[in-house]
């Protein structure tokens, strides 16, 4: 007999970029309508999300809220119940089973954090984990996630020092080959965002997934595929104020070009003054949007690139 792993309750949907306008009003739409559509929900829950690379370069989005059982299904949105070989799909007109094979699975932990993996459909389709994040329905804890900057903080370098045993010792350095501190916090004089950016390079992305996500799988640790890069945001609690983020990536990933850019900062305060300038306008602008206030910013990075490859 099947065992239940979890159960979700969302909507699948082809999408051809995971961080245009189609993805952000796909997952924001489902961000704010979960959590109050009437869902058989635990006291915390989670977003899941999987990706499956499709025809004429699209990719099938799935993603949903954990729910206890799979009853009554609000208009429009479809129950998976995953197992360990079954994958049980509900919708309003009818329910269907297909075989599944999990390709790296991982129980629920000693926090009673739930079930992870990845798995191939019995059309041989595989799905990656793309989203997982832990919070409580009812909203209590929730801080305020839009982009703050502060004034630079001489300590950032230290913070980072300091957390980077912790970080390799839950990775592994077999996989933690190298880590590196980026992002704004690491150059000196201008503001950011009070989060230090850790940016670490893993032998592949199948590797580190299976290591990382069944060690992450914490309430206070959120995980996004972000643009093709495995993205763990940790937070001083559940729902509470990011401290970390912690990019993973292997190497010549274009996410190493971000230690060109922190590098000519460093070295050209003039031009990490414009930079900080931007940031602020930026901020004022898109404060409650961190996807369109990190896209804003596309232009000037690469200009810096191009002159610090020069």
């Amino acid at each position: 007999m099947t065992e239940t792993l979890f159960n979700l309750v969302g909507q699948a949907r082809d999408l051809s970029r995971p961080d245009d306008d189609e993805a952000l009003a796909f997952y924001g739409a489902l961000f704010s309508r979960l959590p109050r559509a009437g869902l058989r929900l635990a006291p915390v829950t989670r977003f899941l999300g999987y990706q499956s690379p499709g025809a004429a370069g699209r990719t099938r989005h799935l993603f949903g809220v954990e729910v206890e059982a799979l009853t009554v299904l609000p208009e429009g949105l479809t129950g998976w119940s995953f197992g360990n070989d079954t994958l049980m799909r509900r919708s309003e007109e009818r329910s269907t089973a297909r075989p599944l094979r999990w390709l790296w699975s991982a129980m629920p932990n000693e926090d009673g954090c739930g079930t992870v993996g990845e798995f191939v459909d019995d059309e041989g389709r595989p799905y990656w984990l793309s989203a997982q994040s832990y919070f409580r329905p009812d909203g209590q804890g929730a801080v305020d996630d839009s982009i703050q900057l502060v004034e630079p903080d001489p300590t950032w370098p230290q913070q980072y020092a300091a957390f980077v045993p912790e970080l390799i010792g839950l990775l592994g350095s077999d996989v933690a080959l190298r880590v590196e501190h980026y992002g704004s916090t690491a150059i000196p004089g201008i503001p950011a965002k009070p989060v230090l950016d850790i940016l670490v390079e893993v032998p592949s992305f199948a590797v580190a997934k299976a290591r990382a996500m069944p060690r992450f799988n914490r309430l206070n640790w959120d995980y996004w595929w972000h643009a093709e890069h495995m993205l763990f945001v940790r937070r001083d609690g559940l729902m509470g104020a990011r401290t970390h983020h912690v990019h993973l990536a292997p190497n010549g990933h274009r996410l190493w070009e971000g230690l060109r850019f922190r590098d000519h900062l460093r070295a050209h305060p003039a031009d990490a003054q414009a930079y900080a300038a931007l940031k602020r306008e930026l901020a004022a602008a898109h404060g409650r949007d961190r996807e369109r206030y990190t896209l804003a910013k596309t232009e000037f990075v690469s200009a810096i690139l191009a002159r610090a490859g020069a």
